[in-house]
């Protein structure tokens, strides 16, 4: 009997409200539906000071509950995975800056190879289903493009175009107030992002033997420029 590489998927994301969590947990049932594959579940803090989130009263209950719920992400997370699926709120378009703030971080160890050729994926939650969730989804696949991630895309759920889908990545709509959880559609597509992110990792992990061959043939490295 043929043994396979387990994935091991980093779910990352930043949740104000919660929204956002709820699709990751989905994303998280799909990465681990077959044995032996891993999941972490992490949540990105968020780096107001406590004077600001205390004004929203809600926020403030979030954060306590959230942060007892996950974890929040290492840089031995990245090092463990071999698949990281990204997700944050859309802020104006674009990932939140706690989202950001935590990619920052990650430079030392991304000169170091160390987070390279794994899959990398995205998720958002927005106000309205035209409130930047693409936008959002490119500025978290930027980024793991940047690191060297091999991208998986969430592509339509069948039927195709039976519903509002995006195929960059899971979306959810939460209302201008945040009033409504991901509908059945929405975390259907967020367990099909985590199944196909776990299967790209596996079929990476099988051929790894290639990456080590691209890294060292000098044809196929970039040299100083001259």
């Amino acid at each position: 009997m043929v043994t396979r590489p387990a994935a091991k998927v980093l779910i990352c994301f930043y949740s104000r409200y919660g929204t956002t969590a709820r699709l990751a947990e989905a994303i998280a049932e799909g990465a681990c539906m077959i044995p032996p594959d891993e999941v972490r579940i992490r949540r990105i803090p968020d780096i107001e000071p406590d004077e600001v989130i205390r004004q929203d009263a809600r926020w403030w209950r979030a954060r306590a509950e959230l942060a007892e719920t996950y974890p929040e992400p290492l840089l031995e997370d990245l090092a463990w995975s071999n698949a990281v699926i990204l997700g944050s709120p859309g802020h104006f378009g674009s990932m939140a800056a706690a989202v950001k703030y935590w990619l920052e971080r990650t430079l030392s160890p991304w000169r170091q190879d160390e987070i390279e050729e794994k899959a990398g994926a995205a998720f958002t939650s927005t106000a309205t289903a035209h409130g930047g969730s693409e936008a959002t989804i490119f500025s978290l696949l930027t980024a793991l493009m940047h690191l060297g991630f091999v991208i998986t895309p969430s592509g339509y759920v069948l039927p195709r175009l039976g519903s509002n889908q995006c195929p960059y990545g899971a979306t959810a709509v939460t209302g201008a107030d945040h009033e409504f959880p991901p509908t059945a559609t929405e975390l259907a597509a967020a367990r099909s992002l985590g199944f196909r992110v776990s299967h790209v990792a596996r079929c990476l992990l099988a051929g790894q033997e290639m990456e080590s061959f691209r890294r060292r043939h000098q044809y196929l490295v970039a040299g100083p420029s001259e």
